[in-house]
């Protein structure tokens, strides 16, 4: 994983891109402080402290890093759609 400072409120998380269509985020407590999107006093699927929504604002953010070369995206090809025979 790499490091990764979001534009918008500084955060810093750890990104994994395995491909165009994943990522992996790993957010610490102060980078969900200090996100303005991720709200990390509510429980979700009953883990306490998880984010319950993603960052737009980060999500943008990891998409301008990769297309730059500054986050690796692991498999670059694109994931195949499945042929549907009637």
């Amino acid at each position: 994983m790499q490091p990764l400072q979001c534009s918008e409120c500084s955060a810093r998380v750890l990104v994994a891109k395995n491909s165009w269509e994943h990522t992996s985020i790993q957010w610490d407590a102060a980078a969900r402080e200090l996100c303005h999107e991720i709200d990390s006093d509510a429980p979700v699927d009953g883990r306490l402290g998880a984010p319950n929504r993603g960052c737009h604002a980060l999500k943008k953010n990891i998409v301008e890093a990769a297309l730059r070369g500054d986050v690796v995206v692991t498999d670059s090809d694109p994931v195949p759609t499945p042929i549907v025979v009637d």
